[in-house]
């Protein structure tokens, strides 16, 4: 690696037309295939692209930026790197509208019942009368109003819902949500949202915010939607309301484990709608990356501040990007 350039491991490599961009910022870029590799070359490195672990942070002497591979961040937040000074960012705001989408095709679902319609179809059933839900009037609480939570609450106000938001960050109330609530008062919230939709990262302060004890505080007969990270909620709990009514459906795109094991209950039950961690899927994606990572690299290049820097102790992005 050259000495008078910012230089930069990426583990796993980006696409070559994404290396070459990145080169022509003034980078010395050095792709890698293992972790060996990263090892090995992030001695003299400023930067960092990929998932980063405990030995390669080790073996990084220079080291002042990492980029996260995606805007969860299971798995970074090991000792080492919570303690360090370095600049830690993720892809925050790639996915928002896209999972916001998923959230929707989740909801009306059940708002219609083709969840219902489509296992009879299965069967070969003309049968009519599944239950169904208007929308309109009918309140969705969002839990965690970062850029996903935000996309699902004007999409719940465009079809008519009342929309209240829990978040701990104060901030200024869109006009599309009528509440914010603090994460204190998250038992009101649910108790008198209609459906539930869990848009929160895995922190200490998260993880089974919704176990037992938060899904009895659900309103009766509530649907719980979770596109947010799997250990936010108690997945055997939720079988249990399930299967008592308490809670009236579910629709998941994240769990504790992935793959979901073979033999858990959710599987079976008709009121549970199950994706394979999918919501962030579209073609649009890759293009929104690949600009947010060429961009930072160019921001880290002249000394300006970076798109998406995490609150290390926090587990997210807490301030707003810079203009």
């Amino acid at each position: 690696m050259s000495l008078n350039m910012p230089q930069m491991v990426m583990h796993p490599a980006l696409a070559d037309h994404v290396v070459d961009q990145i080169r022509a910022l003034g980078y010395d870029v050095a792709p890698c295939s293992s972790e060996e590799d990263a090892i090995d070359a992030i001695r003299e490195a400023e930067c960092f692209y990929g998932r980063i672990s405990a030995p390669i942070l080790e073996n990084a002497g220079k080291l002042r930026w990492i980029q996260a591979t995606s805007a969860g961040l299971d798995g970074y937040f090991f000792p080492e790197l919570r303690r360090s000074d370095l600049t830690l960012t993720n892809l925050r705001g790639i996915y928002s509208d896209v999972i916001a989408d998923h959230v929707f095709a989740f909801i009306l679902m059940f708002a219609r019942g083709l969840h219902v319609y489509h296992a009879r179809k299965l069967e070969g059933r003309w049968e009519k009368g599944a239950e169904v839900i208007h929308l309109a009037g009918k309140t969705i609480g969002v839990i965690g109003l970062g850029g996903i939570g935000l996309e699902v609450c004007k999409r719940g106000q465009a079809f008519g819902m009342r929309v209240v938001g829990v978040d701990p960050a104060p901030k200024a109330r869109p006009e599309y949500i009528a509440k914010i609530y603090d994460p204190a008062d998250l038992h009101v919230a649910l108790g008198e949202s209609d459906f539930v939709v869990v848009c929160v990262p895995h922190t200490i302060e998260t993880e089974y915010m919704l176990g037992d004890d938060g899904q009895r505080e659900m309103k009766e007969g509530s649907i719980l939607v979770n596109i947010g990270r799997g250990k936010v909620v108690d997945l055997m709990a939720l079988a249990q309301h399930l299967e008592s009514g308490h809670i009236g459906g579910a629709a998941l795109d994240v769990y504790e484990e992935e793959p979901l094991p073979s033999d858990h209950p959710l599987w079976k039950m008709e009121q549970v709608l199950l994706t394979p961690h999918v919501a962030g899927i579209s073609p649009e994606v890759q293009g929104r990356r690949e600009g947010v990572i060429v961009e930072n690299a160019r921001r880290f290049s002249v000394g300006e501040p970076l798109l998406n820097v995490v609150d290390k102790e926090k587990g997210y992005v807490v301030a707003e990007n810079p203009e």
